[in-house]
């Protein structure tokens, strides 16, 4: 799958100037682990929350990058939360890795990003949604956490 800026958006064709503006995040660091056991104890509350936030605090390279506002009220449209489940996470995680390749530092795996909300959507079936909700809250979501909250604490100690 293609980067959500699209085919055309080349971070080797950005000018110097461009490529500091978007260097420039207001991420702050958070220990992975805390993030992991507030996701469970909160049964995901705190995750929709906290990184929603995190949209905000990254740089906006182009006018669809949602604002922390944005990404959470969205969630709590009915079945347009469908759609935007897929939209919020994946441009988190390209969002993160834009940044991360402008350092030249390893990627959060896109894929982890993508699991997420179908798993979630599926948890809507009747008697497949205990198996699926046990696999996202305790498997999928974890390990994705923990790999995007170390990414972040890089970024957010390298300013």
């Amino acid at each position: 799958m293609e980067n959500i800026y699209g085919p055309n958006f080349d971070l080797k064709k950005i000018s110097a100037a461009d490529k500091k503006k978007y260097m420039k995040n207001t991420l702050t660091e958070f220990p992975a682990v805390a993030s992991i056991i507030l996701h469970i104890v909160t049964l995901g509350i705190f995750t929709m929350i906290y990184y929603g936030i995190k949209h905000g605090q990254l740089p906006k390279i182009t006018e669809d990058d949602p604002s922390a506002g944005k990404a959470i009220g969205f969630l709590f449209i009915p079945f347009f939360n469908f759609y935007w489940i897929f939209k919020f996470w994946i441009r988190l995680v390209d969002r993160v890795n834009v940044q991360l390749k402008l350092r030249n530092m390893e990627e959060v795996p896109r894929g982890l990003a993508i699991t997420i909300p179908i798993l979630k959507i599926v948890n809507i079936i009747p008697v497949i949604n205990y198996m699926t909700f046990f696999a996202n809250h305790f498997v999928i979501i974890p390990i994705t956490l923990a790999l995007l909250q170390s990414s972040i604490n890089k970024l957010a100690g390298g300013k």
